[in-house]
This record gives structure tokens, sequence and C-alpha cells, in this order.
């Protein structure tokens, strides 16, 4: 799979892997770089698009993740001003070629309540973007296509409960999160392939991104630089700065 930018942060991890230009997202295949020390049975349920490698917080359609969670929140709060930096060095794509529309993965979705705030600016980005471009005479707002991945056994309904705003989402201090598809010329798709497969057509996402999901990469990123283990929930002894924050 082809993406114009992909984005990888995780919680606790000080390095952001940011792949440009027409690099292949190692999300999706095994066979980029060196193994990870703590990743390497991330792989297990490819066949079946990792069903059943992370099991879902809570009932379906509750949205228990995201009302349960602060770290996601912080996470994607410190990822937002890279990602919005990247959109504005991003070239869009040229008229009449693939889709006019800007294409959006969100990787490891979960329940896809903590993307909601980022995604929202990002939609309003690109389209800030979109009617700068001096070649553009157009009033119409731009199309934005959101595609949320996660493994086939996901909360799917949760999933869409939050995408369409039916289920409203605070943050962990009680503060609104708007939400993209009330910026109109928003589209929602949902893909039950999970990452260690190819999930789109190549060439048809125009920027990914995955929080707090490295954990479960089935290689170690080339471009990942600093520690072995990326995430203490994949490794077998647990770090030491662990244990202490733990104590």
């Amino acid at each position: 799979m082809k993406f114009s930018t992909l984005i990888l942060f995780s919680m606790g991890s000080t390095a952001t892997t940011i792949i440009g230009g027409a690099a292949m997202a190692v999300a999706d295949t095994a066979a980029t770089g060196a193994s990870s020390t703590c990743a390497n049975d991330a792989a297990s349920g490819v066949a079946t698009g990792g069903a059943g490698v992370h099991v879902p917080v809570g009932k379906d359609g509750e949205g228990l993740y995201t009302a349960s969670t602060k770290g996601c929140f912080d996470v994607i709060d410190t990822a937002t001003p890279i990602i919005l930096r990247e959109i504005e060095k991003q070239s869009l794509r040229p008229f009449g070629v693939g889709s006019s529309a800007f294409h959006i993965a969100d990787y490891g979705t979960a329940d896809a309540g903590t993307s909601l705030g980022l995604l929202t600016k990002m939609v309003q980005a690109i389209r800030s973007k979109h009617q700068s471009n001096t070649e553009n005479t157009s009033t119409d707002q731009k199309e934005v296509v959101l595609h949320y991945e996660d493994q086939l056994t996901n909360e799917w309904q949760s999933v869409f409960n939050h995408a369409f705003g039916l289920k409203p989402v605070t943050d962990a201090y009680g503060n609104p999160i708007p939400n993209p598809y009330d910026l109109g010329n928003v589209f929602v798709e949902g893909c039950g392939v999970g990452f260690h497969n190819q999930c789109y057509a190549s060439e048809s996402i125009d920027f990914g991104v995955s929080f707090t999901a490295m954990h479960w990469l089935s290689a170690f990123p080339s471009s990942l630089r600093g520690k072995d283990m990326m995430h203490a929930a994949r490794c077998e002894d647990t770090p030491v700065p662990e244990k202490e924050q733990a104590a």
C-alpha cells in the first residue's frame, strides 16, 4: 500500500515515524525491516485479518474504550501539530488523477472516538489549503473520505455511532470533541481487514495515521530509531520504567 504520508505515534514513545512519498506502510507487510523484539507474534492473525488479536473493550455500541481513556487523547493532542504541518507540506492530487477527494485512513481505530477531534482539524486544514490554491476557482468544499480500519471483530457499531455523531464524545476532562462528519461532504467507511494485510488499493490513501497501535506491528520500522521495545504490552520482560510507573 502506498501513502503520501503515514504517521505512527505511540504513548510513551519519543519517536514519531513519518514516511513520505511513495513509501510502503510497515503495518501492512512483514517484509520490511528487521523483526521487533516485542512484536514477533503480531502477525499471528494475518489469515483472518487480525481477528481476535485484540479483544475490544466493553459491549459493542457503548464506546467504552473512548469513555475510559485519557492517554490516547494525550497522544493524539501531542501529534496534532506534526500532522497539520505535514498536511501543509503535502501537495493535493492533481485534477483528473484518481479521486478528487482526500482520503484519510485511521489504522487500529478501536471505537473511533479518540481521533474525532484530530480528524476534524485535518478536514479543516485540507479544505483551507484547497481554497488557498490559486488554481482552485471552485467554491465547493473539498470532499474528504475517512477510512476507519481495525480487525473484523472490532467494535464496529461503536465506530459508526461515534463517526456519525450518534454518540457524542468528550475527552478525559469533560470537553466536547467536535465531529468531522458535521462539517459536511465528509464520507465514512470501515475496513475490517487487519493492518498486517494490505487494507486499501495502492495509491488510494493520501494520509494515514495510527495511534497507540505500534505494539501490533509485524515488523520493526526501519525508520524508527531508539529502544528495541516499542511498547511494554508486547514485551516478555517489562521495562524498568514501566515497573516503576506501575509501583
